[in-house]
């Protein structure tokens, strides 16, 4: 089974917490998923202020679609699964997929809410600061040893560190426009 990771399409930061573990033997890994079911712990400790990069949306990409603006839920292996319906679920792989784009819900929020991708087609490339981090996973451990660590946190929290990444993801979000 192949893993695909899928990363907001504003802020460019993955809407997912899963990341590679290394395992004990050589050439070998765990996936750790946050769900419970880890066999491994997560390389960054994750708290209350990371939870908002788990909370995705499906943003459509047609203004004039009959489907349902947003779609919200967890995103799995390239899928936008619907805990409140499990029957539910969108193909989402790297961002596009079912006419939807991939996005954080704090970055939608902050962007005003739109009901379709249109007002935000401005964003055509996903920030080119974070690309070296992106793989068929994130690489969470060297982008907080970079000192990056801080676009890990919650944009809508009051913190020096959320209110940084308020700033830039509004940046990101204004530059094209």
């Amino acid at each position: 089974m192949a893993v695909f990771a899928t990363y907001c399409q504003i802020c460019g930061l993955p809407v997912q917490q899963d990341h590679y573990v290394p395992a004990e033997t050589a050439n070998m890994f765990h996936i750790w998923r946050g769900d419970g079911a880890d066999a491994c712990a997560p390389i960054i400790a994750f708290g209350p202020e990371h939870t908002w990069l788990r909370d995705a949306l499906g943003l459509r990409t047609d203004p004039d679609a009959l489907i349902t603006p947003t779609v919200a839920g967890l995103v799995h292996d390239g899928d936008l699964e619907n805990p409140a319906s499990p029957l539910f679920s969108t193909d989402l792989m790297d961002g596009e997929g079912d006419d939807r784009m991939a996005l954080h819900a704090a970055c939608w929020r902050l962007a005003g809410e739109p009901l379709s991708w249109e007002p935000l087609a401005h964003l055509r490339d996903l920030p080119d600061g974070e690309r070296r981090y992106r793989q068929q996973l994130f690489d969470f451990e060297p982008f907080v040893a970079d000192g990056r660590g801080w676009m890990l946190v919650d944009p809508e929290s009051e913190t020096p560190e959320g209110l940084r990444n308020r700033e830039r993801i509004l940046a990101l979000i204004g530059a094209w426009a």
